[in-house]
């Protein structure tokens, strides 16, 4: 059958296919099995319109139902519409209207990004370094030795807290104090009273003024001895001989005298009596000192006159044979620091004094000894320091081993002379007229130098 067909119907061996007309063009899509995005597709048909509507004006065939098909090869089949301007733009913004509406919403898309929280930082892990074999020794090494550290500075605390609460402990009394008296935060001063007591409650004369001194800058002890004839001013009482202060007011006034004469400050005291004096050394294990034949036999003569009987001893109980290089045990030791009539008289007797104390210093900080003085000692031993003050200055006492111990006595050679005076009971006393200000700059080089 050729032609064209009375009815509407459409047959398979036709060449010509009758194509429905869709009620509304505009919602029309021509088919396109390989679809493109609309973004590209768009941009094909703004690139193609005047060629297309060319195509379209010289495609002279008008098929039915209003349609113009453009053949140019008979495999490929595209249809045409005669668009205008106003149809592309009412598609296009009727597509992306649907696109947007459908999928993202566009209008609100910038605020929406701005609105969008940045994703959280990611934490890196810190990859462990490996500590090595010897760091993780060492390490361990100085954990001990700390742990040892604080272990014996408890230990040496509560030593020191147990024999400084036996000390016998005094009310600092009545001072009448020098304003101007030479003192630094870097030396720490401390009086030392030998009375010649020879019980506790006897307070007697002062046999010896050793002033200690510790000075942290120079890493020095210093023991200075003040000579007991100085003829020197003793507040409320006069003119009189050093040693005569502590017989009239004690040890106050007699730190008093020191610093109004020497202008020296000292606020602290320790006073030993004989019987005290010697069980310190008995403590420490006596002490090596050379002595001559002349001193060995004025030591067996204060034994024997005094001392022995002092202890309840046989008179003639350790004597020495001679002299030498000699160990000595308490009673020895205190007749050694006695002896005031061999050599240049009380000269050479301060000049023993601070031997002795030179040789108990380093021998007093064993441990062993502290726990001797503590139980024999330390009762019979009097101060004005308190617990804490006496704690802090214990605290020193390790660090003041390494010290060099240094000697000083006052009045200094050429700085004084003896004389003879004559007092209100009568009696003609030799003295030594001091040049105070000279002394006061011998000490100050001496004692407090940095």
């Amino acid at each position: 059958m050729t032609g064209r067909l009375q009815n509407d119907d459409n047959t398979d061996n036709q060449n010509t296919m009758n194509i429905p007309i869709p009620q509304n063009p505009q919602n029309y899509r021509r088919p396109n099995t390989n679809r493109q995005s609309s973004q590209k597709r768009m941009n094909y048909q703004r690139q193609n319109r005047q060629t297309q509507n060319t195509g379209r004006q010289q495609n002279t065939r008008q098929p039915q139902n209003n349609y113009n098909y453009n053949y140019q090869n008979q495999n490929q089949y595209r249809p045409n519409y005669q668009q205008s301007n106003e149809y592309m733009n009412q598609n296009y913004q009727r597509y992306n209207s649907g696109y947007r509406n459908a999928n993202y919403q566009t209008q609100n898309y910038p605020q929406q990004r701005q609105q969008r929280q940045a994703p959280p930082p990611v934490q890196h892990r810190k990859k462990k370094k490996h500590k090595s074999f010897f760091s993780r020794i060492v390490k361990r090494i100085v954990i001990t030795l700390f742990i040892i550290l604080v272990m014996l500075f408890g230990i040496y605390s509560c030593t020191a807290l147990v024999v400084i609460n036996k000390v016998g402990k005094e009310e600092t009394g009545n001072r009448n104090r020098t304003s101007n008296a030479i003192s630094r935060t870097y030396v720490r001063n401390v009086l030392i009273i030998g009375t010649d007591g020879r019980s506790d409650e006897e307070q007697g004369r002062s046999d010896s003024m050793i002033l200690m001194s510790l000075n942290s800058r120079t890493n020095e002890i210093i023991l200075t001895s003040f000579m007991r004839d100085s003829y020197v001013n003793i507040q409320g009482y006069g003119m009189d001989k050093l040693n005569a202060s502590y017989s009239y007011g004690g040890a106050e006034l007699l730190m008093d005298t020191i610093e109004n004469n020497f202008m020296v400050k000292i606020d602290d005291y320790i006073t030993v009596n004989f019987v005290s004096f010697a069980g310190i050394i008995d403590a420490v294990g006596g002490i090596d000192i050379d002595v001559t034949d002349e001193e060995a036999q004025e030591i067996n003569n204060i034994l024997f006159s005094e001392v022995n009987q002092l202890m309840g001893d046989d008179q003639q109980a350790d004597f020495l044979n001679g002299g030498g290089k000699l160990h000595l045990n308490g009673k020895q030791a205190l007749s050694f620091a006695r002896i005031r009539y061999v050599g240049n008289s009380d000269f050479e007797r301060t000049m023993r004094q601070r031997e002795v104390f030179e040789k108990i210093i380093p021998k007093a900080i064993n441990p062993i000894a502290i726990g001797r003085i503590a139980k024999s000692v330390i009762p019979k031993i009097n101060t004005n320091m308190s617990t804490l003050e006496m704690y802090l200055l214990s605290l020193r006492i390790p660090m003041a081993i390494r010290y060099d111990i240094k000697q000083l006595q006052i009045p200094a050679e050429n700085t004084f002379y003896p004389e003879d005076i004559w007092f209100d009971d009568g009696t003609v006393q030799s003295v030594l007229q001091v040049d105070l200000n000279a002394n006061y700059n011998i000490l100050e080089e001496e004692i407090f130098s940095h």
